[in-house]
C-alpha cells in the first residue's frame, strides 16, 4: 500500500510517522518488477477537501505506467467525486470511512457505477480489549462492534495501524471481533511473519500485504511465493 499525496509517496509506521518514497511512477515502476497482485494507492485524506486537491492526484494517476492492476482511493466523500475517478486506470476502488457511517448511499452508487468486484474496503484498526477503527472523515479513532455496508465490498483490507511498519504483529482476532471472514480479507501492517503460520490454515486470509518488505529492504521472493 502506497501512501500518495501532492505528487509525492510516503509509507507510514505506527499511523504516526511518514517516510518519504519518491515520486509516484518511480515507486509503481520499482514494484512491478515483483510480479505482485495488486499495488494499492491510498491519498490519507482526513475531513474533506476540496476537488482541486483531488484533481491534481488524479492527474498523476492518470499518466501512470504500470503492469501490475492498481487499486485506488482516500478521499472519495460524494456521490460527485465518484465521477471524477471514473476514468482512471485502476481496476479497483477502496473505500474507508463509508463503512462506518451508516448513510449507505455512496458506496452503492459506487458499485452500480464500477460493479461490486471493483470494491475493496480499507479498515485501519487498533484492537485492545474492542476494535477501534480509523474514521478518516472525523480524523479519528472510534470504537465498533460491528462493520456497515461490509457487504458491498468484494474484499476488505485489515489494517492493523499500531503494527504497520514492522514485521510481526499483527493482531489476528480482530476477524473474530468483527465477525469477518478472513477469507475475503487482506491482512496488512505486521504480517511479514505469518507467511509460515497460515500454510494450509483454514483461517488464513485471502493475501497478506507487504510492502516494507519490498520498499524498505531486500528479501527473497520465491520465499514468499511458495508460500502464499
Amino acid at each position: 500500500m502506497i501512501l500518495f499525496k501532492n505528487g509525492y509517496c510516503y509509507q507510514s509506521y505506527g499511523w504516526n510517522l511518514l517516510r518519504p518514497l519518491g515520486k509516484l511512477q518511480n515507486i509503481v515502476s520499482h514494484l512491478d518488477k515483483y510480479l505482485i497482485d495488486d499495488i494499492t494507492i491510498i491519498r490519507p485524506i482526513r475531513d474533506n477537501e476540496n476537488d482541486s486537491t483531488l484533481l491534481s492526484d488524479l492527474n498523476e494517476i492518470k499518466k501512470l505506467k504500470s503492469s501490475t492492476p492498481i487499486s485506488f482511493g482516500g478521499g472519495i466523500r460524494n456521490i460527485n467525486q465518484l465521477h471524477l475517478i471514473s476514468g482512471l486506470p485502476v481496476e479497483r476502488f477502496v473505500f474507508s470511512s463509508a463503512l462506518f457511517n451508516k448513510e449507505s448511499s455512496l458506496l452503492r452508487a459506487a458499485t452500480d457505477l464500477f460493479g461490486r468486484q471493483s470494491i475493496v474496503g480499507l479498515i485501519p484498526f487498533k484492537l485492545e480489549e474492542q476494535v477501534s477503527v480509523f474514521n478518516s472523515q472525523i480524523n479519528k479513532f472510534v470504537s465498533v462492534d460491528k462493520l456497515n455496508n461490509i457487504e458491498l465490498c468484494d474484499e476488505v483490507i485489515l489494517y492493523d495501524c499500531e503494527s504497520e511498519g514492522s514485521p510481526n504483529g499483527f493482531h489476528k482476532d480482530v476477524v473474530n471481533k468483527l465477525k469477518i471472514n478472513p477469507k475475503n480479507c487482506v491482512f496488512s501492517g505486521g504480517v511479514s511473519d505469518l507467511v509460515n503460520s497460515f500454510i494450509n490454515n483454514n483461517k488464513a486470509p485471502k493475501a497478506l500485504a507487504v510492502e516494507n518488505s519490498i520498499l524498505h529492504r531486500e528479501f527473497s521472493k520465491s520465499n514468499y511465493y511458495e508460500k502464499l
